[in-house]
Protein backbone atom coordinates (compact mmCIF):
# COMPACT_ATOMS: atom_id res chain seq x y z
CA UNK A 1 0.00 0.00 0.00
CA UNK A 2 2.93 2.31 0.64
CA UNK A 3 4.05 1.88 -2.96
CA UNK A 4 0.52 2.48 -4.21
CA UNK A 5 0.29 5.77 -2.33
CA UNK A 6 3.69 6.68 -3.75
CA UNK A 7 2.43 5.99 -7.27
CA UNK A 8 -0.60 8.17 -6.57
CA UNK A 9 1.77 10.88 -5.43
CA UNK A 10 3.87 10.67 -8.58
CA UNK A 11 0.85 10.78 -10.89
CA UNK A 12 -1.20 13.49 -9.18
CA UNK A 13 1.16 15.41 -6.94
CA UNK A 14 4.41 15.65 -8.92
CA UNK A 15 3.01 17.83 -11.76
CA UNK A 16 1.49 20.26 -9.27
CA UNK A 17 4.72 20.24 -7.26
CA UNK A 18 6.63 21.34 -10.35
CA UNK A 19 4.06 23.99 -11.35
CA UNK A 20 3.53 25.58 -7.94
CA UNK A 21 7.17 25.12 -6.99
CA UNK A 22 8.32 27.05 -10.06
CA UNK A 23 5.70 29.76 -9.51
CA UNK A 24 6.80 30.23 -5.90
CA UNK A 25 10.42 30.53 -7.03
CA UNK A 26 9.59 33.07 -9.75
CA UNK A 27 7.36 35.37 -7.72
CA UNK A 28 9.25 34.89 -4.46
CA UNK A 29 12.57 35.53 -6.18
CA UNK A 30 11.27 38.62 -7.97
CA UNK A 31 9.99 40.19 -4.75
CA UNK A 32 13.23 39.25 -2.99
CA UNK A 33 15.24 40.96 -5.74
CA UNK A 34 13.11 44.08 -5.20
CA UNK A 35 14.02 43.87 -1.50
CA UNK A 36 10.41 43.20 -0.53
CA UNK A 37 11.32 40.38 1.80
CA UNK A 38 8.13 40.14 3.83
CA UNK A 39 6.08 40.14 0.63
CA UNK A 40 8.36 37.44 -0.78
CA UNK A 41 7.80 35.23 2.27
CA UNK A 42 4.04 35.79 2.13
CA UNK A 43 3.75 34.93 -1.58
CA UNK A 44 5.93 31.82 -1.31
CA UNK A 45 3.97 30.56 1.69
CA UNK A 46 0.65 31.28 -0.02
CA UNK A 47 1.56 29.38 -3.20
CA UNK A 48 3.09 26.46 -1.34
CA UNK A 49 0.04 26.37 0.93
CA UNK A 50 -1.99 25.37 -2.14
CA UNK A 51 0.55 22.64 -2.87
CA UNK A 52 0.31 21.29 0.67
CA UNK A 53 -3.48 21.20 0.43
CA UNK A 54 -3.16 19.27 -2.85
CA UNK A 55 -0.84 16.76 -1.16
CA UNK A 56 -3.24 16.28 1.74
CA UNK A 57 -6.16 15.72 -0.63
CA UNK A 58 -4.57 13.09 -2.86
CA UNK A 59 -2.92 11.21 -0.02
CA UNK A 60 -6.13 11.20 2.01
CA UNK A 61 -4.63 13.08 4.94
CA UNK A 62 -6.51 14.96 7.65
CA UNK A 63 -4.32 17.01 9.96
CA UNK A 64 -5.23 18.15 13.46
CA UNK A 65 -2.92 20.69 15.06
CA UNK A 66 -2.72 21.56 18.75
CA UNK A 67 -0.61 24.29 20.30
CA UNK A 68 -0.51 26.86 17.52
CA UNK A 69 -0.34 29.48 20.27
CA UNK A 70 3.19 28.19 20.96
CA UNK A 71 4.44 29.32 17.53
CA UNK A 72 6.61 32.40 18.17
CA UNK A 73 6.00 35.57 16.22
CA UNK A 74 7.73 35.91 12.87
CA UNK A 75 11.07 37.65 13.36
CA UNK A 76 11.90 36.04 16.69
CA UNK A 77 14.91 33.74 16.92
CA UNK A 78 13.30 30.31 16.50
CA UNK A 79 14.36 26.72 15.78
CA UNK A 80 11.65 24.09 15.22
CA UNK A 81 12.59 20.58 16.32
CA UNK A 82 10.19 17.80 15.17
CA UNK A 83 10.47 14.03 15.18
CA UNK A 84 10.95 12.48 11.74
CA UNK A 85 9.27 9.37 10.34
CA UNK A 86 8.11 10.23 6.81
CA UNK A 87 8.68 12.31 3.68
CA UNK A 88 5.33 13.86 4.57
CA UNK A 89 6.77 15.47 7.71
CA UNK A 90 7.95 18.61 5.91
CA UNK A 91 4.60 19.42 4.24
CA UNK A 92 2.86 18.77 7.57
CA UNK A 93 5.33 21.03 9.40
CA UNK A 94 4.73 23.88 6.95
CA UNK A 95 1.00 23.22 6.70
CA UNK A 96 0.73 23.51 10.47
CA UNK A 97 2.02 27.08 10.32
CA UNK A 98 5.70 26.46 11.05
CA UNK A 99 7.28 27.95 7.94
CA UNK A 100 11.04 27.82 8.20
CA UNK A 101 14.26 26.99 6.45
CA UNK A 102 15.48 23.46 7.06
CA UNK A 103 18.87 21.88 7.48
CA UNK A 104 18.66 19.24 4.73
CA UNK A 105 21.07 16.69 3.33
CA UNK A 106 23.08 18.08 0.44
CA UNK A 107 21.86 15.40 -1.99
CA UNK A 108 18.40 17.02 -2.04
CA UNK A 109 19.93 20.20 -3.45
CA UNK A 110 20.86 18.28 -6.60
CA UNK A 111 17.25 17.41 -7.48
CA UNK A 112 15.77 19.62 -10.25
CA UNK A 113 13.07 22.07 -9.07
CA UNK A 114 13.51 20.89 -5.48
CA UNK A 115 16.92 22.55 -5.50
CA UNK A 116 15.41 25.94 -6.33
CA UNK A 117 12.55 25.46 -3.90
CA UNK A 118 14.93 24.68 -1.03
CA UNK A 119 16.89 27.83 -1.85
CA UNK A 120 13.69 29.86 -1.99
CA UNK A 121 12.82 28.60 1.50
CA UNK A 122 16.34 29.52 2.69
CA UNK A 123 17.21 25.92 3.54
CA UNK A 124 20.79 24.98 4.36
CA UNK A 125 22.57 21.94 2.85
CA UNK A 126 24.56 19.74 5.18
CA UNK A 127 27.28 17.21 4.38
CA UNK A 128 26.95 14.50 7.01
CA UNK A 129 30.20 12.84 5.93
CA UNK A 130 32.31 15.84 6.96
CA UNK A 131 32.37 17.30 10.47
CA UNK A 132 33.94 20.48 9.16
CA UNK A 133 31.31 21.02 6.49
CA UNK A 134 28.60 20.05 8.93
CA UNK A 135 29.80 22.74 11.33
CA UNK A 136 29.71 25.31 8.53
CA UNK A 137 26.07 24.42 7.90
CA UNK A 138 25.23 24.84 11.57
CA UNK A 139 26.89 28.27 11.59
CA UNK A 140 25.00 29.27 8.43
CA UNK A 141 21.71 28.15 9.96
CA UNK A 142 22.44 30.03 13.18
CA UNK A 143 23.12 33.21 11.19
CA UNK A 144 19.72 32.91 9.54
CA UNK A 145 18.04 32.49 12.90
CA UNK A 146 19.88 35.54 14.23
CA UNK A 147 18.60 37.54 11.25
CA UNK A 148 15.03 36.69 12.26
CA UNK A 149 14.35 33.87 9.81
CA UNK A 150 13.16 30.68 11.59
CA UNK A 151 14.97 27.43 10.95
CA UNK A 152 14.11 23.79 11.56
CA UNK A 153 16.10 20.60 11.99
CA UNK A 154 15.34 16.90 12.44
CA UNK A 155 17.72 15.86 15.27
CA UNK A 156 17.26 12.13 14.60
CA UNK A 157 19.40 12.67 11.49
CA UNK A 158 17.16 10.73 9.12
CA UNK A 159 13.57 9.56 9.06
CA UNK A 160 12.72 6.41 10.99
CA UNK A 161 12.40 3.23 8.91
CA UNK A 162 10.24 1.56 11.54
CA UNK A 163 8.10 4.40 12.79
CA UNK A 164 9.83 4.32 16.16
CA UNK A 165 11.47 7.56 17.19
CA UNK A 166 15.26 7.39 17.20
CA UNK A 167 17.65 9.10 19.61
CA UNK A 168 18.07 12.81 19.05
CA UNK A 169 21.67 13.89 18.42
CA UNK A 170 23.08 16.61 20.67
CA UNK A 171 24.98 18.17 17.75
CA UNK A 172 21.72 19.01 15.99
CA UNK A 173 20.93 21.51 18.75
CA UNK A 174 24.11 23.54 18.29
CA UNK A 175 22.42 25.74 15.69
CA UNK A 176 19.75 26.88 18.15
CA UNK A 177 22.22 27.20 21.02
CA UNK A 178 24.67 29.23 18.94
CA UNK A 179 21.88 31.63 17.90
CA UNK A 180 20.42 31.74 21.44
CA UNK A 181 17.11 30.81 19.89
CA UNK A 182 13.84 29.49 21.20
CA UNK A 183 13.58 25.75 20.55
CA UNK A 184 10.04 24.67 19.69
CA UNK A 185 9.58 20.88 20.12
CA UNK A 186 7.04 19.40 17.70
CA UNK A 187 5.44 15.95 17.99
CA UNK A 188 4.02 14.57 14.73
CA UNK A 189 2.12 11.28 14.73
CA UNK A 190 0.93 8.98 11.92
CA UNK A 191 2.61 10.72 8.94
CA UNK A 192 4.25 7.42 8.06
CA UNK A 193 0.83 5.74 7.63
CA UNK A 194 0.05 8.13 4.79
CA UNK A 195 3.20 7.31 2.83
CA UNK A 196 5.95 4.76 3.44
CA UNK A 197 4.12 2.67 6.04
CA UNK A 198 0.64 2.80 4.49
CA UNK A 199 -1.42 -0.30 5.31
CA UNK A 200 -4.51 0.58 3.26
CA UNK A 201 -6.08 3.43 1.30
CA UNK A 202 -8.22 4.79 4.13
CA UNK A 203 -8.17 8.39 5.33
CA UNK A 204 -5.19 8.92 7.62
CA UNK A 205 -5.46 11.23 10.62
CA UNK A 206 -2.21 13.02 11.33
CA UNK A 207 -1.74 14.71 14.67
CA UNK A 208 0.63 17.59 15.35
CA UNK A 209 1.25 18.96 18.82
CA UNK A 210 3.38 22.08 19.12
CA UNK A 211 4.95 22.23 22.56
CA UNK A 212 5.90 25.37 24.52
CA UNK A 213 9.17 26.98 23.39
CA UNK A 214 12.38 26.43 25.34
CA UNK A 215 14.43 29.65 25.41
CA UNK A 216 18.10 28.71 25.18
CA UNK A 217 19.09 32.32 25.94
CA UNK A 218 17.84 31.81 29.49
CA UNK A 219 19.54 28.46 30.10
CA UNK A 220 22.75 27.80 32.02
CA UNK A 221 25.70 26.03 30.35
CA UNK A 222 24.81 22.85 32.24
CA UNK A 223 21.20 23.01 31.08
CA UNK A 224 22.31 23.56 27.48
CA UNK A 225 24.36 20.36 27.62
CA UNK A 226 21.20 18.39 28.33
CA UNK A 227 18.68 20.30 26.23
CA UNK A 228 18.59 17.55 23.60
CA UNK A 229 17.44 14.98 26.15
CA UNK A 230 14.80 17.37 27.51
CA UNK A 231 13.37 17.95 24.03
CA UNK A 232 13.54 14.27 23.14
CA UNK A 233 11.71 13.26 26.32
CA UNK A 234 9.00 15.87 25.77
CA UNK A 235 8.35 14.69 22.21
CA UNK A 236 8.43 10.98 23.15
CA UNK A 237 5.99 11.49 26.00
CA UNK A 238 3.68 13.56 23.80
CA UNK A 239 3.66 10.96 21.02
CA UNK A 240 2.36 8.40 23.51
CA UNK A 241 -0.73 10.53 24.07
CA UNK A 242 -1.67 11.05 20.41
CA UNK A 243 -4.36 8.86 18.75
CA UNK A 244 -3.92 6.26 16.01
CA UNK A 245 -4.16 6.96 12.28
CA UNK A 246 -7.63 5.70 11.35
CA UNK A 247 -11.20 6.68 12.14
CA UNK A 248 -12.44 9.82 13.82
CA UNK A 249 -10.81 10.73 17.12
Amino acid sequence: MGKLRLIIGIIFIAPMFVLLGVLSMIFGGLLWALRLRQASYAVVHFILGWLIGWIYFFLGVRVKVEGRENIPRWGEKVCYVPNHSSMLDIPVLFGSGMWCGLVAKKELFKVPVLHGLLRTLHCVPIDRSSLREGFKSIVQGAERIESGYPMGIFPEGTRSRTGEMAEMKAGAFKMAIRAKAKIVPVAMANTRFAMEGAENLRIVHVYVKILPPIDTAEMSPEELKNVHTVVEDEIRNTLKTLPGPYGRH
